[in-house]
């Protein structure tokens, strides 16, 4: 873990009220791994005393990173209004990962909108180590398919749900799963997103008897493991997202008892 100031590259607007942010910040980008996350320092005065989590959206050379945020209060307000060439306080790489090893000749990757996020850098990394990898997504929009154009570039079929209908099937995206799995026949599969669609599939995969990973999305005060903010119930007791995962086996989540997510940097 490393606490540096990161500073800015590049800023793009990607969809209404969506804001991805490079930044330099190489000691992170070198010791990164899909799944994790770093904390980042939204402002300066007594209001922004606690860090905001982000997944690492992706590792864009030896030197920098890229974190996707929806702009839902004043922490994520402040930074996507940051400059280039701004610098901001980060530590990182923060938690556990994706485990990319053991049975991933094919792997299916299933995305609630935010939930994309993490899903990017762990595509790419998966196409490096010459897995087949196939995208399920979903969103309320057309224009909320977050890098629709990078998913299809690095999987070999990408499967969409919207909520209105405008692109690909009416519905969500666990609507689509069952026959998603049938056409792509993964051994893994790697999901994020709201909590009731992690739920769901988990079911799916248990029922298809396919390994699933879940990165769990939670709001966190201390990203370290020391305070209780962050808890999930587990089949082995009550861990903390932020240094237990907050990538899990699926099975190995209480989903009936679990107090549900909350959303990731507020």
């Amino acid at each position: 873990m490393e606490q540096v100031k990161a500073r800015a590259l590049s800023k793009t607007f990607v969809a209404p009220g969506i804001t991805k942010l490079r930044l330099f910040a190489p000691q992170i980008a070198k010791a990164a791994v899909p799944g994790q996350f770093v904390h980042v320092r939204c402002g300066e005065d007594r209001d922004f005393i606690l860090r905001r989590p982000f997944s690492i959206h992706q590792v864009t050379g030896p030197d920098s990173i890229e974190i996707l945020f929806n702009v839902v209060g004043s922490g994520t307000r402040w930074l996507s209004n940051l400059a280039i060439k701004d610098s901001v306080d980060i530590l990182g790489p923060l938690g556990k990962g994706f485990d990319l090893a053991g049975d991933s000749e094919r792997a299916t990757l299933v995305a609630g909108g935010m939930g994309i996020a993490p899903l990017v850098f762990l595509a790419t990394k998966l196409v490096e180590a010459h897995v087949k990898v196939s995208i399920v997504m979903g969103a309320a929009t057309r224009e909320q398919l977050l890098d629709y154009m990078d998913l299809k570039r690095l999987s070999f079929r990408v499967t969409v749900a919207t909520e209105d209908g405008s692109q690909g099937t009416k519905g969500l995206v666990t609507d689509v799963l069952n026959a998603a799995i049938a056409n792509d026949k993964p051994t893994i599969i790697y999901s994020c997103g709201p909590k009731a669609m992690l739920k769901e599939v988990s079911r799916i995969a248990e029922e298809a008897d396919i390994r699933c990973q879940v990165a769990l999305e939670e709001l966190m005060a201390c990203g370290v493991g020391v305070c209780l903010s962050c808890v999930t119930e587990t089949i082995g007791g009550y861990k903390k997202v932020c240094s237990s995962g907050p990538v899990f086996d699926s099975s190995e989540i209480a989903w009936d008892a679990d107090r549900g997510s909350q959303a990731q940097g507020r």
